[in-house]
């Protein structure tokens, strides 16, 4: 009798559809389980942050943050920089001064790290569902610090603001805010994931969300960066699934889901809204 060799093609055929249904089976859980390994990096990341406002609360009476007037922000007066002491020793860039660039480490939320956008200038440029947001600052235009990128959003209304900059709010919510000055449970949010390094989402947003939403943020028509006159879109984004991480003011972090985003008071003022309408 004549030995066999190798497989007959119907038996390689046979092989090749087992581990094809296999892949298919095995794929998706895949994508799953990193998703939550990213998931839970970010609100690891989020909660350091929580920590660090509390000693910043601490070493200042009590209060928030300041709000830096534009012509810091290229030099280092956005919140992230303020926390920066709270995260490791001061460093100095050339010609740039303090970047603080432990807390530039933990900036960016593990599902929006890389920058893929091919669009560049010196004007900021906001991140989407899986990219971060970008700061070009006059330095990085002229070939010097690199820009800064960053996955978080600060609740904006949670800063205080000096006289300068509260004339452009409105009075009623933009109050010298105590860290603790009315929210027992500490659920008012405080840094979430996001597509720019601030939000002050206010009621007419919510009502207008539905003229500006795109839940990638890949950008709003004829522009090539996120960029919408709704605050509110800023925080709307599919970073973990249907939802964002949260960091409330009392320093715990919670995945909401984005139709439960503004079931939360982001300012004293703001009416809760149960459930979004979403597409």
């Amino acid at each position: 009798m004549r030995r066999r060799n190798g497989f007959a093609l119907i038996e390689l055929l046979v092989v090749i559809a087992v581990i094809a249904m296999l892949m298919g089976i095995l794929m998706p859980a895949l994508r799953a389980a990193r998703g939550q390994a990213r998931m839970a990096a970010c609100s690891a990341q989020l909660r350091q942050y929580g920590l660090a406002w509390n000693q910043y609360a601490d070493d200042n009476e009590g209060f928030n943050i300041e709000y830096a007037p534009s012509f810091q922000w290229a030099g280092g007066g956005f919140w992230f920089y303020q926390l920066g002491p709270y995260f490791s020793a001061k460093e100095f860039a050339k010609g740039q001064g303090d970047t603080r660039r432990g807390v530039l480490k933990i900036l960016t939320c593990p599902a929006a790290s890389v920058w893929r956008n091919a669009f560049s200038d010196t004007s900021p440029l906001y991140g989407s569902h899986n990219e971060p947001w970008r700061w070009l600052t006059q330095q990085s235009a002229r070939g010097g610090e690199e820009a800064h990128e960053g996955s978080y959003t600060l609740n904006g209304w949670m800063q205080n603001l000096s006289a300068e900059r509260k004339a452009g709010y409105p009075a009623d919510r933009v109050k010298k805010y105590y860290f603790k000055y009315d929210d027992a449970r500490g659920e008012t949010p405080l840094i979430s994931d996001g597509g720019w390094v601030d939000a002050w989402v206010d009621d007419p947003h919510v009502n207008e969300t539905r003229n500006f939403l795109d839940l990638k943020g890949s950008g709003v028509p004829g522009a090539s960066y996120r960029m919408s006159p709704n605050q509110l879109t800023r925080v709307l984004l599919e970073r973990h699934g249907r939802g964002i991480n949260i960091l409330f003011k009392g320093s715990h972090v919670r995945r909401i889901a984005l139709e439960k985003v503004c079931r939360y008071k982001w300012h004293v003022e703001f009416a809760p809204v149960a459930e979004l309408e979403l597409p």
